[in-house]
């Protein structure tokens, strides 16, 4: 049987190998991979990937 314990372990697993691939790919391709219909626009975030990964916004 499977414990909750083990439900939360395996789940931090699989959130931490997403993570790790997010943060590999290039702010505009982690903005495309993270956008969904009605949500913020792909340069919205962008932004804030850049942001929070303290990269300068790229020049228009």
């Amino acid at each position: 049987m499977t414990t909750r314990a083990d439900c939360i372990a395996a789940a931090g697993r699989v959130f931490r190998l997403a993570l790790t691939e997010m943060q590999s790919l290039p702010p505009r391709q982690a903005a495309e991979a993270a956008h969904y219909a009605g949500g913020p626009s792909v340069d919205e975030l962008e932004g804030r990937i850049r942001a929070l990964r303290g990269i300068a916004h790229r020049a228009a």
